[in-house]
């Protein structure tokens, strides 16, 4: 059983993976729209049984992290995570982790592109200032094998 700290988002640029800096928490949500197909012409013994087709899929991905100062070129801040907020896709990798700063892939889970759409930072007095994000996910995600 892995722990939370173990699964990363990680955004991959020309080939370098790089993951949310301060990442507190993570949530990967995938979902299918499905519509009743079911005919006089479905094969059902005992009648009962509608079937479905997929009409629409969708995922996005949320975002918890604290707001770091500095710089970290191994790691997305939230500076880069607002320049990403565009119309062009990104490319994800959702994976589990070990190592130093838990940044070291052991296992990719699965991988995609997405587009950031959502950055809202948070700075509640004498509290740790954080943002949440949202990527939403744009075409086939690819589960590794």
């Amino acid at each position: 059983m892995e722990k939370g700290q173990h699964l990363r988002l990680l955004i991959v640029e020309s080939a370098t993976k790089k993951p949310i800096a301060y990442a507190t928490g993570l949530q990967f949500h995938l979902s299918a729209t499905t519509e009743d197909s079911t005919t006089k012409d479905t094969t059902d013994t005992t009648g009962l049984w509608n079937e479905y087709d997929v009409t629409q899929r969708n995922g996005d991905i949320q975002i918890d992290a604290l707001i770091g100062i500095g710089t970290d070129a191994a790691a997305k801040l939230l500076g880069d995570i607002i320049d990403g907020v565009s119309d062009t896709a990104i490319d994800w990798e959702l994976a589990v982790v070990g190592g130093a700063n838990n940044r070291v892939v052991s296992t990719t889970i699965c991988t995609g592109k997405g587009k950031l759409t959502n950055v809202n930072p948070t700075g509640a007095n004498r509290q740790n200032a954080s943002y949440t994000a949202t990527i939403n996910i744009y075409g086939p995600v690819t589960v590794a094998s």
